[in-house]
């Protein structure tokens, strides 16, 4: 097929990735809503994708067509990313391009025995690699399909005379987003623009460095097939009655290239980081991450993580899930504060001299709290504007927990290795914390460790109950509750025969990993396996270890921080 038989596939491909826009000459407008879904009801079906669901009738047309193809399992996996490799697979897949097995690659980071190897050599001259400092030329196979990269493509797919008909102002005047898009691929996105083959979005954003789901793909395919006129016979022609998913589009059919392994039980993605080690914000093909120390995710699957190698100087991070790429929140004069004691005498709170510990999300109010000490301890809301939580008088602590009644209360664990105890606070928003427990007592649980070598080493977490707190660590191993009212404190159960690195407290469980196994454990203490690290394969070949951070996503999908690799990695479980 010649590169002009291409072009009306990847006109309409490069709208889907707007998911606005038209195909006409004319500046498009923002705000174009998709239309015109598939009116007939395919024969295939995945158990993960209901008829609710808004791709669910181009993700069933697609895969009838065998242009896109399931899970072994019977899922689809909508949600999961679609790498660059996996994209290339795509392009040669719908387009007709020719994948051959070379004995050559023209990218340091891709084997010849790479199962993805002859695609991206069928693609190369569309789908850029990346000039790394000493010189070598990459593709990055594993990284997300940004809608920058697939611009790029289009446009020389196309043809267009980038060198003379690009015009960046108009970019520049549309996109508030504009400086994100990377300089290389600022002509060819003016030039899409300028002849109508993508837009932005109805906050007049590009989202240049935004990646792609599998149902995104599902959509923008058949896109193709429906408006690709010289182009019909994409997918291989009339759908098909089968209703058994075959294994991902991502895995090649031809004799000549070689098999990847059918996907075990959970794959593994590189969100951000795997470069080195480093503090270095912008896309996540360039981002670095040096040791996070905690970590959240929000409803919208942003990533907030305290990064850095000494406990006093973190900087707060945010991987911001809708662009792809990571951003620093200096501490500055926002922190100030001017905190008044029991005598009165104000005491002016420098923000230099904050040190952050613990990042905290209420999902009930969509809120990132972050608590550290200075001279006190002191929990600051972050967003939409940083201001002080809650506080306690008690000066230097180490934040346990952070947990939340509801939109207004903060239940806190603050251990003190100065006098041997720990302490559980509840405050109301802006006020002081009132103490509701003290190991020293005996009327709370002791969450500190014996050695102040391990003091930061050492997590927890607490799940806020109705008139009771339940507690662990990973230093003592224990799962405890704080009755509150009448006054009752016990150990529930123990678990000495196992090592924990991390946990986390997530809808009324503790979920704890040791080495790359997360185990889920109920209020009860009951405990079984959650991953069995054996059950793990890589997308980018690289291992996990040793979970040291750990979270979920809003999808159920286990996100986690690997620190043998500096990166943020996403378990994909649904």
């Amino acid at each position: 097929m010649s590169v002009k038989k291409i072009t009306s596939l990847f006109i309409t491909a490069l709208i889907l990735f707007s998911m606005f826009g038209t195909a006409s000459a004319a500046l498009p407008g923002y705000g174009e809503e998709l239309q015109n879904a598939p009116s007939s009801t395919s024969t295939v079906t995945f158990t993960d994708v209901p008829t609710t669901h808004w791709a669910s009738k181009y993700i069933s047309e697609m895969a009838s067509r065998k242009v896109l193809e399931g899970y072994p399992d019977g899922k689809f996996r909508p949600e999961n990313q679609v790498s660059r490799a996996e994209f290339a697979t795509i392009i040669v897949k719908a387009s007709g391009l020719q994948a051959k097995k070379v004995n050559y690659s023209s990218f340091s980071d891709v084997k010849t025995t790479d199962w993805y190897s002859p695609f991206i050599e069928a693609v190369k001259d569309y789908m850029t690699g990346y000039r790394t400092a000493d010189g070598s030329y990459i593709f990055n196979p594993t990284a997300p399909a940004l809608r920058e990269d697939i611009t790029v493509a289009l446009v020389k797919l196309k043809g267009y005379d980038v060198s003379r008909l690009a015009n960046r102002s108009i970019i520049e005047a549309m996109f508030k987003d504009y400086a994100g898009i990377s300089e290389a691929a600022k002509d060819y996105v003016a030039v899409a623009v300028e002849n109508g083959l993508v837009s932005g979005y109805q906050d007049e954003t590009f989202r240049p460095q935004a990646s792609i789901t599998r149902a995104e793909a599902a959509t923008l395919l058949w896109r193709a097939y429906q408006f690709g006129n010289d182009n019909k016979g994409v997918g291989g022609g009339e759908p098909s009655t089968t209703t058994t998913p075959v294994p991902p589009v991502t895995q090649p059919t031809s004799p000549t290239t070689q098999q990847p392994p059918l996907p075990v039980k959970f794959s593994v993605d590189t969100l951000v980081g795997g470069l080195g080690k480093g503090q270095i914000d912008g896309p996540v093909r360039q981002a670095k991450i040096s040791e996070v120390q905690s970590m959240v995710i929000d409803k919208d699957n942003n990533i907030f993580f305290l990064d850095g190698d000494d406990r006093n100087f973190l900087k707060i991070r945010k991987f911001n899930n809708a662009n792809g790429t990571v951003e620093t929140k200096t501490i500055d004069r926002t922190f100030d504060w001017d905190y008044a004691a029991d005598d009165k005498t104000v005491t002016h709170l420098d923000y230099s001299k904050f040190k952050p510990q613990k990042l905290a999300y209420n999902g009930a109010s969509n809120k990132v709290y972050l608590g550290g000490t200075n001279n006190i301890d002191i929990i600051y809301e972050l967003s939409p504007v940083v201001q002080v939580a809650t506080y306690s008088s008690d000066s230097n602590g180490k934040f346990d927990f952070i947990g939340f009644d509801n939109h207004q209360s903060l239940t806190f664990g603050v251990s003190y290795y100065g006098n041997g105890s720990t302490k559980i606070f509840q405050g109301e928003k802006g006020g002081q914390a009132s103490s509701l427990a003290n190991s020293k007592e005996s009327t709370g649980v002791d969450l500190l460790p014996r050695s102040i070598d391990d003091l930061y080493r050492t997590m927890s977490d607490a799940i806020i109950a109705e008139q009771a707190i339940y507690t662990m660590n990973t230093y003592n191993k224990s799962l405890s509750k704080v009755q509150l009212y009448p006054r009752k404190v016990e150990t529930i159960a123990t678990f000495n025969n196992i090592e924990f690195d991390c946990l986390v407290a997530h809808e009324g469980k503790f979920y704890v990993a040791s080495g790359t196994t997360i185990y889920e454990i109920g209020l009860d203490g009951s405990r079984s396996v959650y991953v069995d690290g054996k059950d793990l394969t890589y997308n980018d070949g690289n291992p996990i270890n040793k979970i040291s951070q750990l979270g979920f996503d809003k999808f159920g999908n286990v996100i986690v921080y690997d620190d043998d690799n500096k990166a943020i990695r996403r378990i994909n479980l649904v």
